[in-house]
């Protein structure tokens, strides 16, 4: 049995290793068997271990600084499974890596396969919202618009207690190979209960500057206007994120 050690604890078990908290101490063993920190770092049956080891920590920087460039969208949002599904995603696209040794492969080169990109497209930020609206919609990367058609504001599934809706739109370039991105996000749409158009769009201003992977993010989401103040409706359907990668 041994004791985690830096700034990562996990829970779980990853390699054969089993990571779990011991007395409030973050603790790590074989599963099945006893050893000490050494013979992880040194020993020749625990080099799947280590790779293990280096290819996690790199996934979870990649998903502690995605969470930082998609935070203007998830505002207000409260999920405590998001955290362990996006680590999930990364270390699927991770595995999509078919070039990189063992220990080596990175989620900024299994992203650029087919599978990985099909990964990203898949993943769900908001389960409970997971199509954003009930009509025809997109994002249109020629454009950089957002675009809206057949919508009726009765099917839109406002809340009891909703004034009105909010949607915000933005563009982000991120860069998993040095975990730093760039964004250009629009000003929010409100569309109020009694709004009678069916076609709306909104329109990114720009690109991001930098390198990277180019996600078109959109929000919805829902406010109460109380004696002049607006506060979100973040539970149940009345929040949703989708990716248009």
């Amino acid at each position: 049995m041994a004791k985690q050690r830096g700034i990562i604890f996990i829970e779980g078990t990853l390699g054969g290793i089993n990571f779990y908290y011991r007395k409030g101490v973050p603790t790590a063993r074989v599963a099945g068997g006893g050893f000490t920190r050494k013979a992880i770092k040194t020993g020749a049956n625990m080099v799947r271990v280590r790779e293990s080891n280096s290819e996690f920590a790199v996934c979870s920087k990649n998903n502690k600084v995605f969470k930082q460039a998609i935070r203007p969208f998830l505002l207000g949002y409260k999920d405590g499974t998001l955290h362990s599904r996006l680590m999930q995603l990364f270390l699927k696209v991770k595995d999509c890596d078919t070039i990189s040794e063992r220990g080596q492969r990175k989620v900024a080169v299994g992203i650029a396969s087919e599978r990985g990109k099909q990964l990203f497209k898949d993943f769900i930020i908001t389960p409970k919202r997971s199509s954003l609206l009930s009509c025809r919609y997109g994002f249109d990367w020629d454009t950089l618009t957002f675009n809206v058609s057949d919508f009726n504001a009765d099917m839109v599934g406002f809340p009891k207690d909703a004034t009105y809706m909010e949607i915000l739109v933005g563009v982000i370039r991120f860069d998993f190979e040095t975990n730093t991105y760039t964004q250009v996000i629009e000003t929010p749409l409100i569309i109020e209960r009694d709004y009678n158009n069916d076609v709306f769009s909104i329109e990114v201003s720009g690109i991001p500057t930098g390198d990277g992977v180019l996600f078109a993010l959109v929000r919805v989401s829902f406010y109460q206007d109380v004696n002049g103040e607006s506060y979100l409706l973040s539970g149940g359907s009345a929040y949703g994120v989708e990716v248009f990668y």
